[in-house]
């Protein structure tokens, strides 16, 4: 990789020397391969030198030469729609190449894709024995996904033990909807022992990162008096936050706790 090129490239970017800049970006593309066009994409990217567009344009030319981090980067922005048209079949073409290059992640998201039927047809088979093999490695978002199979059935038996243990690793690394999950689970004695006192942390946690399910329930326990300490004004505040979020049932929950407390009843 040519560095010094590269930052001659980037200084005439910002020094508005179009002619050199097109020059050094020029000749990098022809001789630099895939780790230069990479690294002029995250440099462009991280210093706002370069657009959003003319980034992924970058990480295109290093996923077409083979660079799984490339691909892995492409897919995702494919997926998001974020410097390029947003294309579900793109996504996971170029991250199914970053996957058979040995990416945990790419492999993680396209067993996702194959759960939702995103961009491929929908197959819960491959899907969960592909996130089986790579949850342990992977992003707390493919452990939550992991989870959902085995608590829904979906490739395999239903098992809310092994959900559970799923959600639990996803919500230690502060996932938010995992965090409302296993509190859920403590809370209904689902998959783990009922535990009032850990359900309650956990809600707690998940509603402080506004999450409307955690803020909904951790509010019910609080006018269920099932809180270590009650507190009818916290309940009140957490489901305004949860209904302005369109959270169902907490806009008619708010109404009712507030009937309540205004005819003494809590």
């Amino acid at each position: 990789m040519d560095e010094e090129l590269i930052e001659r490239a980037f200084a005439a970017i910002e020094a508005g020397d179009v002619e050199t800049a097109e020059a050094c970006l020029g000749e990098i593309h022809r001789t630099g391969g895939p780790e230069a066009a990479y690294a002029v994409a995250g440099i462009g990217g991280e210093y706002n030198l370069l657009s959003p567009q003319q980034c992924t344009e970058w990480i295109e030319i290093a996923a077409e030469g083979g660079l799984g981090e490339a691909q892995y980067e492409l897919g995702r922005r494919y997926l998001e729609g974020f410097g390029v048209g947003r294309s579900d079949e793109k996504a996971f073409l170029w991250l199914s190449r970053s996957a058979e290059q040995g990416s945990h992640e790419a492999k993680a998201a396209v067993a996702m894709m194959y759960r939702r039927g995103q961009g491929v047809a929908r197959d819960e088979d491959r899907a969960f024995n592909m996130l089986l093999e790579v949850a342990g490695h992977a992003s707390a978002e493919a452990k939550y996904e992991l989870g959902r199979m085995y608590e829904r059935g979906e490739g395999t038996l239903p098992d809310y033990y092994k959900a559970f243990r799923w959600y639990y690793e996803a919500a230690k690394r502060k996932l938010p909807e995992a965090q409302t999950t296993v509190g859920a689970m403590y809370h209904d004695g689902k998959g783990v022992g009922k535990d009032l006192r850990k359900a309650e942390r956990w809600f707690r946690a998940a509603a402080s990162k506004g999450d409307a399910r955690a803020q909904y329930r951790l509010a019910m326990m609080h006018v269920r008096k099932q809180t270590a300490e009650p507190n009818t004004t916290m309940a009140i505040e957490l489901l305004r936050r949860s209904a302005a979020q369109g959270y169902p049932g907490a806009r008619e929950a708010l109404d009712r706790v507030q009937r309540m407390r205004a005819a003494g009843e809590i």
